[in-house]
C-alpha cells in the first residue's frame, strides 16, 4: 500500500545512517500530490526510500519474505572489502565454484585478481566469481556464510538469512524493508558504488594473459530509455523462485539531493524490473517536494 500522509521514518538510524548521510539535508520530502502508483507497478513487493532521511515514500508488501537471489552478492562483496584483502591478490578459480546460473567462463586453476573478481561479481553477476571472491578471505563457505548471518543479526534483521555467497540458493531470503537497510549500509561504500555503476569492464585471466568482457546486468546504466535517471549504485537478481529482483539508487541528475533507494521483488521480467523502478522514481519526484536546506547553507546564513 502507499503511505497516505507524510511520515518521516528514520530507519535503523544507529546502524545504517552515519552522521555524514544526514549532513546532506535537514528536512524530509513533503507529499504534495496524492496520485497513486501501485496499479502501475508489476513487481510483487517494493520499497521506495529517500536516502538522505530514510523517509519511506511508498511501499507494498514491505515485510514479505522473499528469495533475494543475486542481491546476496552485495553482502558478499561488502564483507570481502571489510577483510582488507588486497585487490591485487590473485585467486585461482575452482570447479567447485561453479554452482549454476550466471558464471565466468574460465577453467579450473585460472587466476584472476580480487579486483577483477569484484567486477565479475557485481557487474556480470557471475556466481563462480562470487564464490572465488569469498575464498580470497581465507574463510570456508561455512565460515563466510556465518559471517553473512552475523552481519544480518548486527543490523537486527530478523527476516533475513543467508545460506550461500552467490544467491543461487533460494534459501537466501529477506524482505524489501530489510533489504533496503542492507542496501543503505552497503551502497554507501565508495568501492561498491564504483563496481555497481560500471556498465562495461574488461577483466584479465592472469595466467593466460587474455581478457573477458563483462557487461552489467543493470540496464539502467547504459540503455537509452533510462537516460532520464542517474544511477548511483545497485544490483540485480533472478531465480525461478524469485522472479526479477532489483536494488537501485537513483537521482534525477548527477549530484541531485533527491536520491532514492528502490528495492523491488518479483517482477515478471528483467525489463519490467527496470521499468517499475523508473516509474517509482518518476512518481516520487513528481508527488514529493524536497524543500530541504543544506547544513552548509544554514551555517553560512547564521554567520552573516
Amino acid at each position: 500500500m502507499e503511505l497516505k500522509s507524510v511520515v518521516i521514518v528514520f530507519l535503523f538510524v544507529a546502524v545504517v545512517f552515519p552522521t555524514t548521510v544526514f549532513a546532506n539535508t535537514s528536512v524530509a520530502p513533503e507529499r504534495i500530490d496524492h496520485s497513486e502508483i501501485e496499479s502501475k507497478i508489476g513487481a510483487k513487493a517494493y520499497v521506495v526510500m529517500d536516502r538522505a532521511t530514510g523517509e519511506l515514500l511508498t511501499i507494498k508488501q514491505e515485510n514479505r519474505v522473499w528469495p533475494i537471489a543475486s542481491l546476496t552478492k552485495l553482502v558478499t562483496a561488502s564483507l570481502v572489502l571489510e577483510q582488507g584483502v588486497s585487490t591485487n591478490t590473485k585467486v585461482a578459480m575452482r570447479n567447485a565454484d561453479n554452482v549454476g546460473g550466471a558464471r565466468l567462463w574460465v577453467n579450473d586453476g585460472d587466476t584472476l585478481s580480487v579486483d577483477d573478481l569484484f567486477y565479475a561479481t557485481l557487474v556480470a553477476s557471475a556466481n563462480n566469481a562470487a564464490n572465488a571472491l569469498s575464498r580470497a578471505t581465507g574463510f570456508s563457505k561455512e565460515e563466510f556464510v556465518q559471517k553473512m548471518n552475523s552481519y544480518a543479526k548486527s543490523l537486527n534483521l530478523s527476516q533475513t538469512k543467508f545460506v550461500d555467497q552467490s544467491g543461487i540458493d533460494p534459501g537466501n531470503q529477506s524482505t524489501p524493508l530489510e533489504m533496503a537497510q542492507i542496501a543503505q549500509d552497503v551502497l554507501q561504500k565508495k568501492e561498491i558504488q564504483r563496481y555497481t555503476t560500471t556498465a562495461q569492464r574488461f577483466i584479465r585471466v592472469a595466467n593466460k594473459g587474455i581478457t573477458k568482457k563483462m557487461i552489467s546486468t543493470n540496464w539502467m546504466l547504459y540503455k537509452p530509455q533510462y537516460d532520464d535517471v542517474f544511477v548511483t549504485g545497485g544490483k540485480t537478481g533472478y531465480l525461478n523462485e524469485s522472479g526479477w529482483n532489483l536494488v537501485v539508487t537513483l537521482e534525477p541528475k548527477k549530484n541531485d539531493e533527491r536520491e532514492l533507494l528502490i528495492v523491488l521483488f518479483g517482477a515478471s521480467s528483467r525489463a519490467q524490473s527496470f521499468a517499475d523502478a523508473e516509474k517509482l522514481a518518476m512518481w516520487s519526484w513528481d508527488v514529493y517536494d524536497w524543500k530541504s536546506t543544506s547544513v552548509t547553507s544554514q551555517l553560512s546564513s547564521l554567520s552573516q
